[in-house]
């Protein structure tokens, strides 16, 4: 149930653990599968982390258990990151379920640095366990300048292209290049895609509109640092 099936490289799901509702992190590493788990978990919360512990291992899925101070940041993220040094080899996902505002905003961080996608159930009501919520922090903060002249071709376009070919040309990026910028973007949520016959129309969301002028307005007034563009390479 927990193996990773027909993924290139090996799974290692990261999760924090809360004082509530924990059974809400099992159900995410169930849903998603993992070839191996990180528990971050504090001293209020070791009952259930011996418990998803035997779950998780009675199904030969290997765990890591992380004892932190449930509101200390620095050390909440020095611990992931940790983990995440140790296991290089590993695709990293999080799960973000349950746990302080604290070990959430060190996970989410800790997606920025490793490019990498958080996961979270939509309700915290035991009875009623809503949709698995999949969001990449990443891609708000490192928009690198090819996505970035994509999403300004679009707008100037007047928020669509009705064809995927054309926009390539238009941004003067290859067919494959096209391609990939867009598999990201459409994930992140920025842009919309439909196929039309033998197109795609391509189509700038609200959010995309907004994160491109943000970086813009960041940039400008915010930073104003010769090459920090560098970080979007």
């Amino acid at each position: 149930m927990f193996l990773a099936v027909g993924d290139m490289r090996k799974r290692l799901h990261i999760a924090t653990l809360g004082v509530h509702h924990n059974i809400l992190v099992e159900y995410v590493i169930t849903r998603r599968g993992a070839d191996k788990v990180a528990l971050i978990y504090t001293e209020r919360n070791e009952d259930d982390l011996a418990a998803i512990r035997q779950e998780i291992e009675g199904n030969l899925v290997e765990v890591i258990a992380k004892k932190v101070s449930p509101w200390n940041y620095h050390e909440v993220l020095s611990a992931i990151l940790e983990i995440v040094i140790e296991n290089e080899d590993y695709e990293i996902e999080y799960n973000v379920s349950c746990g302080t505002r604290v070990m959430t905003a060190a996970a989410y961080l800790a997606a920025l640095f490793t490019d990498s996608s958080v996961y979270f159930v939509k309700s915290t009501e035991l009875e009623e366990i809503g949709d698995i919520i999949m969001v990449q922090p990443v891609s708000v903060a490192l928009l690198s300048e090819p996505k970035k002249l994509i999403l300004r071709k679009i707008e100037e376009g007047g928020g669509a292209f009705d064809s995927q070919s054309k926009l390539g040309t238009r941004a003067d990026l290859k067919a494959s290049s096209i391609s990939k910028h867009l598999n990201t973007l459409e994930d992140a949520g920025y842009i919309t895609r439909t196929r039309h016959g033998r197109k795609t129309r391509v189509e700038i969301t609200n959010l995309g509109q907004i994160v491109l002028n943000l970086k813009a307005f960041r940039k400008g007034r915010l930073w104003g640092l010769v090459g920090v563009d560098g970080i979007d390479e």
